[in-house]
């Protein structure tokens, strides 16, 4: 895939950075939803009310890009499960909706597999709470692999509200993460608009942000070829994590 080379964090050069799942609650990678969100939001539950964290407490963070994330030997081992003839991809969903048959949840996964792409959670969620200087705990409510086919694409959104603020349908995802596992295609660049911002994507490169609309991402239509991922959403609301280690 292509996309022109760009400093996305300017100013802000930092090691590592080229500037700028059992069942889930939620298995699809929902197409998001952005502004006057406070830092803190009140979920009540049936045994107790509490105070959770939300994703504009990170607003001003940096777009991380980080190269070579995974090993080689990770990315092909992820690489060929994906593309066995006989792939547990997810059809659960209506035949209509965007996600059918392209998704595996953990649910789905060989125990290798899931323990594998467990193991690299891990070290993203160290990794990104790192970065972003995070102290609280921090729980992944997704593991999926996803693939996008010639004609699959994502209109520009936020993971955890709409353009206009709103609350979506995932209010308590934090931030997410990709990893790239594979070149043979064309179209699919990752874009935020609003930055004027077009990563170029490399296999086994990693990405991620938070999930406001102040990170409103997408992705361009896939034009040949198949585009394989690994991607995850994060919370600090331990009622939404998938049971997996982070």
């Amino acid at each position: 895939m292509t996309g022109r080379k760009f400093d996305p964090n300017p100013g802000a050069i930092l090691p590592g950075f080229s500037g700028l799942g059992a069942a889930v609650p939620s298995p699809t990678v929902l197409p998001g939803m952005a502004g006057g969100i406070p830092a803190q939001i009140r979920i009540r539950r049936p045994d107790e009310g509490s105070v959770v964290r939300h994703a504009s407490s990170l607003n001003g963070k940096p777009i991380g890009i980080v190269p070579d994330f995974i090993s080689e030997a990770e990315r092909a081992a992820l690489c060929d499960y994906a593309r066995r003839p006989d792939a547990p991809w997810e059809t659960y969903l209506p035949k209509k909706d965007v996600w059918h048959g392209r998704l595996i949840n953990p649910r789905s996964m060989s125990p290798k597999i899931l323990k594998l792409m467990a193991k690299i959670r891990q070290r993203i969620a160290e990794h990104i709470r790192s970065h972003y200087e995070i102290t609280d705990p921090v729980y992944a409510d997704t593991l999926q692999l996803v693939r996008w086919r010639p004609g699959d694409n994502q209109s520009p959104h936020a993971d955890c509200m709409e353009p206009d603020g709103r609350p979506n349908g995932t209010p308590w995802r934090a931030f997410a993460s990709i990893i790239y596992l594979n070149d043979e295609y064309e179209g699919g660049g990752i874009h935020f608009p609003e930055r004027g911002l077009k990563p170029e994507i490399k296999p086994r490169m990693l990405a991620y942000f938070p999930s406001t609309n102040q990170y409103m991402h997408g992705v361009e239509p896939i034009t040949s070829g198949l585009r394989y991922t690994f991607s995850c959403f994060y919370t600090f609301d331990k009622h939404r994590h998938d049971g997996h280690p982070v």
